[in-house]
């Protein structure tokens, strides 16, 4: 009796290390391989191309490689036949090549790399008419954007050179750009900008409310110095933030720091008004912010393009703005906000 039940408990013993022994480890673990379900191994799909598996299939790959005989993406030649809706012509009900009628819109076509739809340029059309059943616009020398190659508004790559150094896509303030890749006489407008931080949240203010907000009363030679006053609304979720800045008498210049408080309310000021009513300034006692102004450029841009700018003409007027402060509330002085990280940015055209 006793020697079966050695005999047991040295047969369990030895399976049970046998079985131990077979677990998975990572001196025994299968390496990954192109049979085991996974995109691995450096292959392009699962367990096909890449430098150790099979070559995958083109007839299923989304490319269209004529070079295999394919006469439209994954079709044609050893592909099999192509189906009417994608077949690189303009067949059955069709009104562009694979669109209109049954096949669907055109417009679903307009960021697949063919050329097909109505499209005159891969994804692209020169005549957009038919706005609803429409490509982009092809880019152009003459469109006014900046697109295709050019590093300006249509100057630059294919186009000709800009009439600026400055090079629009580089992300690097360069040429006479007011800021990075923007503004300037060749690059886009620089965005308006409008936010801040008050009680910890940041609060920001579109660029079409920034536009009709705007007040700008520059100095003019035998006058005092002119008052440069801002009143950007901010929407009703949000609030209201003014901000009044007077051109000192030398002139705008970068990196200006302006004290704003109960000494000059009428040239400095911050104002804050919330979403109930209440207004925060620092023209009271206790109040008081920072207004410095970050960059300001201008130039003005010939009404004539015989220079190479394609811009509009007339003169461009930047201001790059950061701002903070102690905010008073105006009906009780007990009572005050702090407004941070505030940035307001904007381009004004006269």
């Amino acid at each position: 009796m006793k020697l079966r039940h050695y005999l047991f408990t040295f047969f369990a013993a030895f399976f049970g290390a046998m079985l131990i022994a077979g677990c998975l480890n990572e001196d025994n673990r299968i390496p990954p391989n192109c049979y085991d379900g996974i995109l691995n191994n450096g292959e392009e799909r699962i367990d096909c191309g890449g430098e150790f598996c099979d070559e995958c299939d083109h007839c299923t790959n989304g490319i269209y490689e004529p070079e295999r005989l394919e006469t439209w993406v994954d079709c044609g030649g050893e592909c099999g036949p192509c189906p009417q809706n994608a077949n690189g012509i303009q067949d059955g009900d069709e009104t562009g090549i694979d669109c209109g009628g049954s096949a669907g819109g055109c417009e679903l076509l307009c960021d697949d790399g063919l050329l097909n739809g109505n499209e005159d340029q891969i994804d692209c059309e020169d005549d957009i008419a038919n706005q609803e059943e429409s490509c982009p616009h092809c880019p152009t020398c003459v469109d006014g954007e900046m697109n295709g190659g050019e590093v300006g508004i249509d100057c630059g790559g294919d186009c000709a050179a800009c009439c600026s150094s400055g090079n629009c896509t580089n992300a690097i303030i360069d040429g006479n750009e007011f800021w990075t890749d923007c503004g300037g006489r060749t690059c886009p407008d620089c965005a308006d900008t409008l936010k801040w931080k008050v009680g910890g949240e940041t609060e920001y203010c579109p660029s079409t409310l920034l536009a009709a907000a705007v007040s700008h009363v520059p100095a003019t030679d035998g006058t005092p110095p002119g008052e440069f006053k801002v009143t950007l609304a901010a929407g009703t979720l949000m609030g209201t933030i003014t901000i009044v800045l007077t051109e000192p008498a030398v002139g705008w210049m970068a990196n200006q720091t302006f004290a704003a408080d109960m000494n000059n309310p009428t040239e400095y000021s911050i104002t804050y008004t919330d979403v109930e009513g209440n207004d925060y300034t620092t023209g009271l006692d206790g109040g008081e912010g920072t207004i410095k102004l970050i960059k300001y450029a201008t130039i003005n841009i010939p009404a004539s393009t015989t220079d190479g700018c394609n811009k509009p003409g007339g003169d461009y007027f930047f201001y790059r703005v950061i701002f903070s402060g102690t905010l008073v509330n105006s009906l009780d002085p007990t009572s005050d906000i702090s407004i941070e990280s505030g940035l307001w940015q904007f381009t004004f055209k006269p």
